[in-house]
């Protein structure tokens, strides 16, 4: 994300999710969302 020569639809095809689900989890900038933080933290 903070890397400009990563493509957002590319990342989320290969991920298999959509750009609302992936931002959901990081922000543009590619730091970790409040969502993110708690999935990483849950066993």
């Amino acid at each position: 994300m903070a890397n400009r020569d990563t493509s957002v639809a590319q990342l989320c095809k290969e991920l298999g999710v959509k750009p609302v689900t992936l931002y959901r989890y990081v922000d543009p900038s590619g730091n970790l969302r409040d969502h993110g933080i708690r999935a990483l933290a849950s066993p």
